[in-house]
C-alpha cells in the first residue's frame, strides 16, 4: 500500500471511529493537544512521536509522524536520528519498520 492510500485509509476509518464513539474524537483532542508547541518544540515532539512509533512497531503511526515532522520542518537528518533512536530502544525486531519509513520517506518527498 502506498503512503497515499494509508494515510486516506487512516482518515476513513478515524472519521468512522468519531461517528461510533465521541470518546475517540476527545482522544484527538488530547492528542493533538500534547503534540502542540509548548517547552518541548512540536518539531522534537513528532521526532519523539516518530521513534516511539519504530520501537511499538507501528507502521501507520510511523507513516503519520513522519509526515508531521516533515511538516515541522525536521531535517532529513533529524529524521533518521529518530528512526535510529527507536531502533536502539526496539532493538532488531524494529529493523522492518525503519525499512518502512525509508521507503515512507522516499514517497513523501516525491510528493512534495
Amino acid at each position: 500500500m502506498t503512503a497515499e492510500q494509508l494515510k486516506k485509509q487512516r482518515q476513513a476509518y478515524n472519521n468512522k471511529l468519531i461517528e461510533a464513539d465521541s470518546f475517540f474524537k476527545e482522544f484527538s483532542a488530547l492528542d493533538e493537544k500534547a503534540y502542540s508547541e509548548g517547552a518541548i518544540s512540536k518539531k522534537n515532539k513528532e521526532l519523539m512521536g516518530l521513534a516511539i512509533s519504530v520501537v511499538t512497531r507501528c507502521n501507520e503511526c510511523i507513516l503519520y509522524h513522519l509526515e508531521t515532522s516533515m511538516n515541522a520542518e525536521a531535517t532529513l537528518d533529524e529524521i533518521m536520528e529518530a528512526i535510529k533512536i527507536g531502533v536502539i530502544g526496539g532493538g532488531s525486531i524494529t529493523y522492518p519498520n525503519a525499512r518502512f519509513a525509508l521507503k515512507m520517506i522516499e514517497e513523501l518527498i516525491k510528493e512534495k
